[in-house]
């Protein structure tokens, strides 16, 4: 028969088991520490240490996978820069763009329109400033899903913002 020691070694097999199939549905590298501290911790077991041993040799090398070796794998994987990268891609593509002020921009708030349908809650770079509704301005920055804009002092006229949308729907 099996003594209780064998049934825990195989209870931190399981707990590496299931974290490492926890990791492969995150692709976080979180569980991974997990998966590999219930591993070494199995052999742990298997050397006989107490149950307290166990859960601290568990514990202790959980806390230092996710806090010292996750970190630095991600980065050199470049796991975290990527992250960071994919952020900043999907807003710096406005930056620069010119739009018009679909509400009154302020420091508390406002929207605008970028081209034709791409509305953009936004807010005035310098906090004093205010743009009324239907004014041009351009985006300067980007703080996650606001757009931080300034008025454009050269604002083409009417009807030469108007050639300027046909021939872009054109494709020119």
């Amino acid at each position: 028969p099996k003594s209780g020691k064998d049934n825990r070694m195989w209870f931190w097999i399981v707990v590496a088991i299931l974290a490492a199939i926890g990791e492969v549905v995150s692709y976080d590298l979180f569980m991974a520490s997990v998966a590999g501290a219930a591993l070494i911790t199995a052999a742990v077991a298997f050397a006989q240490v107490p149950v307290a041993g166990q859960v601290l040799t568990f514990s202790a090398l959980s806390l230092v996978g996710i806090g010292v070796l996750r970190p630095a794998v991600k980065h050199a994987l470049g796991i975290d820069s990527m992250a960071q990268q994919s952020i900043r891609a999907t807003s710096s593509h406005v930056i620069g763009k010119r739009a018009i002020a679909t509400q009154t921009v302020d420091a508390n708030g406002g929207q605008i329109r970028i081209g034709q349908g791409e509305f953009w809650t936004a807010r005035t770079y310098e906090p004093s400033a205010s743009i009324a509704a239907g004014s041009p301005v351009e985006v300067v920055l980007v703080e996650g899903l606001t757009a931080l804009v300034e008025p454009v002092a050269d604002a083409p006229t009417e009807q030469s913002g108007e050639r300027a949308l046909t021939s872009n729907e054109k494709g020119t």
